[in-house]
């Protein structure tokens, strides 16, 4: 049964325009409790002529982000298209632009990373707080802990940095903007990129463009993982189209410009197996049905029941080969990713590969594995704890990985879109270190798949979109603010949420995936002891 959807949705567009609002005034105020201070503004867009007060951003990020969260909410609730048109989409990127990032200070550190490269330096051994005798104009601005941390991006993320360095000059601000004008413009490719796939643009801009966990966490908050989503878009539009040498190029940059993105490249990987063997994985055993005569891994032709679901996808993906031997183009992917970042990773030198890899045994306070992490050091050493920790947290996501992959059964056709969802959720709610912005890659699947989804496999989804946009407005909430540096009445409230909140909706949403799980096994345990 197709849900109800009205044209219009008064409400629902009020609640996420304040949020975008909000979130757009917190960016625009200058210095604050989430905006670091950048010094003179040189040419970049100035800020408003006024300071917001400790509590009053917390209270407009808060706000901005709970109304965005229930935007959302009401929107899976009762689906309502969502059109942007192309001034209301410049508009919003002008406004962007005219904001100076919030929410963390890490733009400092790739204005930091792109000077030391541009001067000279390899940011991947020198420290910001050691160059130049912490002289440097643009440098100089980068916050604690970070002054004494060297660059953990890839060697494409950090080319770019050093691209904004080189024409932000001497000034941080002008920096940071020209690194802004990247952000938006892979946030604004993304999209392109999205509808291009064939995802109708009201899906597109509803959980992407305006989506606040994008928008807020992502955009205004100019991360590098913006550029690098972008690159797995393209890397996953050139795999569905059988282009597997550019799809492997794509996951190359997408990779080496932060490594967890190239969990695309395992996606596709996995689709090509999934259609050589012209079978299911295993654990995804069903019996047999009209649609299994496509090959796995390809999307059927629309049917009747498909027009305009709630996902809203238009046209599909339709095999132009027959389901043969994927060794060549496994090779041709592994090939082409293998083309980028060895070369890339080659000039910049083993040692950087190595801080690049090491940054991933980090335990963040917002996530279950904390109290793991915890317990582990009172009663063992801190490079144990912290190990042990790390190999629990994968094998959460592994377990996580399997029940969102049985959730999802029978909801598309197309596996690549299918498994990059269930990779990169797995890794938004099992890994041991998350922020916000990590999410960036579980709403590009997430956006991809709803524009797959029947009325029926709308109706099987809610349920866990329900979840995982609770979850997501919860970590949002919990870098309210976001900088390190913060007075201590808002330092103990905003780690207190931090400490308690999120790790709670986290394990929430554990328990809810097993039962979930759980009950999805006895249904199909009941359908395969059919005679």
């Amino acid at each position: 049964m197709t849900p109800q959807r009205a044209d219009r949705d008064p409400l629902g567009l009020a609640l996420l325009a304040a949020a975008i609002g909000l979130l757009l005034l917190v960016g625009a105020s200058g210095t604050s409790v989430a905006v670091p201070p950048l010094g003179p503004d040189g040419w970049a867009p100035p800020s408003l002529p006024w300071r917001l007060g400790g509590w009053t951003v917390v209270a407009l990020q808060t706000t901005g982000y709970v109304l965005g969260g229930l935007s959302l909410w009401r929107h899976v609730r009762r689906p309502t298209p969502l059109r942007l048109r192309w001034w209301q989409l410049a508009l919003l990127a002008a406004l962007v632009l005219l904001t100076a990032p919030f929410g963390t200070a890490d733009h400092t550190n790739y204005a930091a990373y792109g000077r030391i490269l541009v001067e000279g330096g390899d940011p991947w051994s020198v420290v910001p707080a050691d160059w130049r005798g912490g002289t440097d104009p643009v440098v100089d601005r980068v916050q604690h802990p970070w002054r004494e941390a060297t660059s953990v991006y890839g060697p494409v993320g950090t080319w770019l940095m050093g691209l904004a360095a080189w024409l932000g000059g001497e000034v941080a601000r002008q920096v940071v903007w020209v690194w802004q004008v990247l952000v938006v413009a892979a946030w604004l490719g993304t999209r392109e990129l999205l509808v291009r796939l064939g995802t109708h643009r009201p899906t597109v801009d509803r959980w992407w463009t305006t989506n606040v966990l994008v928008l807020g966490a992502g955009v205004l908050g100019a991360h590098v993982d913006t550029l690098a989503v972008c690159a797995m878009a393209a890397a996953l539009g050139l795999g569905l189209a059988h282009r597997p040498l550019l799809a492997g190029l794509a996951t190359g940059l997408a990779a080496s410009t932060k490594l967890t993105a190239g969990v695309v490249g395992v996606a596709l990987l996995w689709a090509l197996l999934a259609r050589s063997q012209n079978a299911h994985l295993p654990g995804e055993m069903r019996a047999p049905s009209a649609q299994d005569a496509h090959p796995p891994g390809e999307m059927r032709a629309p049917s009747a029941q498909d027009a305009h679901p709630p996902g809203e996808m238009r046209g599909g993906w339709r095999s132009r080969r027959p389901a043969a031997s994927a060794v060549a183009p496994a090779l041709r992917l592994i090939g082409g990713t293998l083309l980028v970042l060895v070369p890339a990773h080659l000039l910049i030198g083993a040692h950087a590969l190595r801080r690049i890899t090491e940054a991933g045994g980090g335990i963040s306070y917002a996530m279950p594995w904390r109290a793991v992490y915890t317990a582990l050091d009172l009663a063992t050493s801190e490079p144990v704890a912290r190990t042990a920790t790390t190999w629990l947290a994968a094998g959460g996501c592994v377990l996580l990985a399997i029940a969102l992959w049985r959730l999802t059964d029978g909801l598309t056709e197309v596996v690549a879109v299918r498994a990059l969802f269930v990779l990169t959720t797995a890794y938004s709610l099992g890994a041991g270190y998350v922020l916000p912005w990590y999410e960036l890659p579980q709403w590009l699947a997430t956006a991809v798949l709803l524009g797959l989804l029947s009325a029926e496999g709308w109706r099987r989804f809610r349920p866990l979109l329900l979840l995982l946009v609770a979850r997501s407005t919860v970590l949002a909430l919990a870098y309210v603010p976001g900088r390190v540096q913060l007075p201590d009445d808002v330092e103990t409230v905003t780690l207190g949420f931090r400490f308690v909140a999120s790790p709670l909706a986290t394990l929430a949403v554990w328990v809810a995936l097993a039962v979930m799980y759980r009950r999805a096994r006895t249904v199909w345990s009941g359908v395969t002891a059919r005679p």
